[in-house]
Formats: structure tokens, C-alpha cells, sequence
């Protein structure tokens, strides 16, 4: 594998395709960023801004900054800190209540909108405000974002919060829940040390809890697991989401301080086997949701809005599951050394990269939300946004892993 060619492709992507579109995007007044468009990219339909969106791109102007910093990306340091800084104070004055809960929606000057209905967009809240604090080595914003992070592992523990836009079914615990939080406590964890923070450190006990207890020995990670045996027969219990699988997969492969082999076999049983699931051979590309036996979920079916959810999109191609296959092939390659890996990369880099790209080069980024045919769909996916982070946080650390 050519990795400095590797290395210039992405390089390329983020400067020329990617980051001009979002850069158009920001909010010169208000800070942040405006994300309400339609799926080609074309229209702003709302400047309402989510919480969950605002901090995903806090992440990505903190971690651009750094590279352009160091030389590896060729974009402008100073704009880059401008637009963090402004984003930054967004998110601080307009968004964090008294009861250190983030609100999920405000107007574009910070009014709100709707109140703490999702604990992810708390998670996403702590993760730019941490990845801001460390890279413009910003103390106060650490104790900003960690003040937020101790309160969703308070309201999980206790069992009171909620996941807007998908409320996770009564009867059920979910893998979603934890792997955010691994990713959430790694980053978390990472800052407080630069800082000497003497905090309690949970990131190695989740992907242990993980993988214990949503891992079975066929490789398959349950979604949703059903707290009553008598539920292990509903489509709920019986789907698989691929894409969350090989996501979930590089947040533990980061909790690896040193190598162990065990751990990774089991993880590169787990990669596969979510591609093996959830690959469309006759379309190409990978399904949103699948049946645990692969194609289209089956199960006995119990009226719940998830499961709606499930049905009504499963067969979609949608661009994040394939951006993170992206990095999540390049590192077990990496860490393996096994060519399979390699050729899935490819596979997976042929299908994404003719099938997403906006053909027009003048809008840029990628139409991300396709039908099975990879046809281009206008459809809401979680929030009504056209998401800002993972493509670029995929490239991002595309370039760091080479």
C-alpha cells in the first residue's frame, strides 16, 4: 500500500471537498455552525442549531487546528482558532443549563428550543469542548466539559435520561449507550492528563462491559439486548446495525495501550462479521440495519417506534457506516497486518467513492443519505441536519494513523 499516496487523497478530500463547504457554513455572527441543509447540500432550510451538530464540528475545527499546527494539512491556522474560539463560546453561553444538562436545539443567536431530550447531545457537547481545551490547552473548558460528562454518567447510572431522536424500548439496553460513552470517557481521559487531573478512569471498564456483555461468540454485537429472555425472538433483539458495529470497533482498538492479541482477533471477528451481515451484494455497499442471520429483520414485531424506524429505512446506504469502515480497515490493517482487511478497504473506498461525491464540485462534500440502488434520497437521519463529522473525523484520523 502506498501510504504517502494514501495520505495526499485525504489530505486532498479535507482541504478542496470538505472543509470549504463547511467553512461557507459557519456562523460569523453567532459562532458555530449552520447545518440545516438539504442533502445535496444545496439549500439552507433552518439556521436552528443542535447542540449535538455544534459540538461535532468544535471537534473538527480543534483537530484541524492541530494538523495545520504541524504542518500536515493546508489550511489556515488562524481561521481555524477563530472558528473554534466563536464555536466555543456558542456552546458555553447558549447551551449548558444550570443542572449542567445541554439543551438540544437553540435558534441561531442561542434562544432555546428544546430542552435536555438527548443525552447523546451531551456526549457530543463534551467531546468538542474537550477537544477544544486540549488542543488551545484551555484548562476552564476542561472543567466545562467535565462538569457535563459526570452528569450523564449520573443520569445513566440512575437510569434517568433520554436518546432523542430514538428513544432506546422499554425492556431493552443498549449497545449505542455504551459505545458512546467509551468514546466519550476516552477523549475525556485523554485531556485530563495533560492537564493532571487525578479522575476516575472508565473508558477500559466500558469496552470490558462491551464486550462481555453485547459480543456474542459469533462476532455479532446485539443492538439491543432484551432484559427478558421471552423478547430474544422480536426484530428489536434479532436486528444488527453494521455501521454502529465498525464504529464501535476503533473506539476499543483505541483503548488498547498495549497490544493483546486476544482482543484483537476478537475484534477483527467482529469487523467481519458485520460486513459479512451487512454487505448489499447485489447493490454494493452496506445496509443500515440487517436480520442477525443477514437481509432484511426479521422477528416478531411489538409496535415500537424503533422498530418503525428499522423497517421503514433499513435497506438505505448511508454515508457514515461507510466512512467508518474507511479507518476502521486502514487501522486493523495496521495493527494486523491480515490483506483482508486491505481488500475490504478497497472495496469499501470503490463503493463510497463513486456512490456519495456530490457531482456538483461546486457544493462539494457528499450527498450523504442514498436509497439500496445508491440513489440520492432526500430523507431526515436522526437529526434534520446534514451531519459535519464523521467523513471529516474519518479523514482526520486517516491522516494520524499514517
Amino acid at each position: 500500500m502506498d501510504t504517502q499516496k494514501l495520505v495526499s487523497f485525504y489530505q486532498k478530500e479535507i482541504e478542496e471537498n470538505f472543509w470549504p463547504f463547511w467553512e461557507k457554513a459557519f456562523d460569523e455572527e453567532a459562532g458555530g455552525v449552520f447545518t440545516c441543509f438539504s442533502n445535496d447540500g444545496s439549500t439552507l432550510v433552518s439556521k436552528d442549531k443542535y447542540t449535538w451538530s455544534q459540538g461535532r464540528f468544535l471537534w473538527l475545527c480543534a483537530e484541524l487546528y492541530r494538523l495545520a499546527e504541524q504542518g500536515k494539512i493546508a489550511l489556515s491556522k488562524n481561521r481555524l482558532k477563530k472558528m473554534a474560539d466563536k464555536t466555543y463560546l456558542f456552546l458555553v453561553n447558549h447551551t449548558v443549563m444550570e443542572n449542567n444538562h445541554v439543551l438540544y436545539t437553540v435558534t441561531d443567536d442561542g434562544k432555546p428550543v428544546q430542552e435536555d431530550i438527548s443525552v447523546f447531545a451531551d456526549c457530543f457537547f463534551v467531546i468538542g469542548v474537550n477537544k477544544y481545551a486540549d488542543v488551545f490547552k484551555n484548562e476552564g473548558a476542561f472543567d466545562q466539559a467535565y462538569q457535563v460528562y459526570e452528569s450523564i454518567h449520573q443520569r445513566i447510572e440512575e437510569g434517568h435520561f433520554r436518546t432523542e431522536p430514538y428513544p432506546i424500548p422499554v425492556g431493552y439496553s443498549s449497545h449505542s449507550i455504551q459505545m458512546i460513552m467509551l468514546n466519550v470517557a476516552q477523549e475525556v481521559e485523554e485531556t485530563a492528563e495533560k492537564f493532571s487531573k487525578p479522575i476516575q478512569k472508565k473508558a477500559k471498564s466500558i469496552s470490558k462491559k462491551i464486550m462481555q456483555e453485547f459480543i456474542l461468540e459469533d462476532g455479532r454485537i446485539i443492538e439491543l439486548k432484551p432484559e427478558d429472555a421471552s423478547n430474544e425472538d422480536t426484530l428489536l433483539a434479532n436486528h444488527v446495525n453494521p455501521g454502529h458495529a465498525l464504529e464501535s470497533i476503533w473506539f476499543h482498538v483505541h483503548s488498547l495501550h498495549e497490544r493483546d492479541e486476544k482482543v484483537l482477533q476478537l475484534l477483527s471477528k467482529v469487523t467481519l462479521q458485520a460486513i459479512h451481515l451487512g454487505w448489499d451484494e447485489e447493490h454494493g455497499g452496506l445496509l443500515r440495519f440487517v436480520d442477525k442471520n443477514g437481509a432484511e429483520p426479521q422477528g416478531r414485531r411489538i409496535d415500537d417506534p424503533y422498530e418503525k424506524l428499522i423497517l421503514d429505512t433499513w435497506d438505505t446506504k448511508l454515508w457514515w457506516p461507510h466512512s467508518e469502515a474507511l479507518y476502521t480497515l486502514l487501522l486493523l490493517y495496521k495493527k494486523t497486518k491480515e490483506e483482508r482487511f486491505l481488500e475490504w478497504y478497497k472495496t469499501f473506498f470503490e463503493y463510497s467513492f463513486t456512490t456519495f461525491p456530490n457531482p456538483n464540485k461546486e457544493i462539494g462534500e457528499w450527498i450523504q443519505i442514498r436509497d439500496r440502488q445508491g440513489r440520492p434520497l432526500q430523507k431526515v437521519v436522526a437529526l434534520p441536519v446534514k451531519d459535519p463529522f464523521h467523513i471529516l473525523r474519518n479523514f482526520i484520523l486517516i491522516l494520524k494513523l499514517f
